[in-house]
């Protein structure tokens, strides 16, 4: 139990939240408790992450969906640095 200012007594919910290696987080997201973010992620901007995220995706939205997978996002970086 937690108390305010005004003395009165709310339930508070908390939990883990455990994040993989080669994640980027956008600014201003908010990622709930009980969230498992896996490896290589990304995190549009804004986001609200409400739920766990598997490796190799990128994730946007409120609440965030899957928009992408990483591993295309990598191949267009390598495509536009050797032209």
């Amino acid at each position: 139990m937690f108390q305010n200012m005004d003395n009165k007594k709310y339930k508070m919910r908390y939990g883990e939240i455990k994040i993989g290696d080669n994640v980027f987080v956008g600014t201003n997201s908010t990622i709930l408790y009980d969230v498992k973010i896996g490896n290589n992620v990304i995190i549009g901007a804004g986001s609200l992450v409400n739920k766990s995220i598997p490796d190799g995706v990128i994730v946007g939205g409120v609440p965030c969906k899957i928009i992408g997978k990483f591993d295309d996002y990598k191949k267009r970086i390598e495509f536009i640095d050797n032209m």
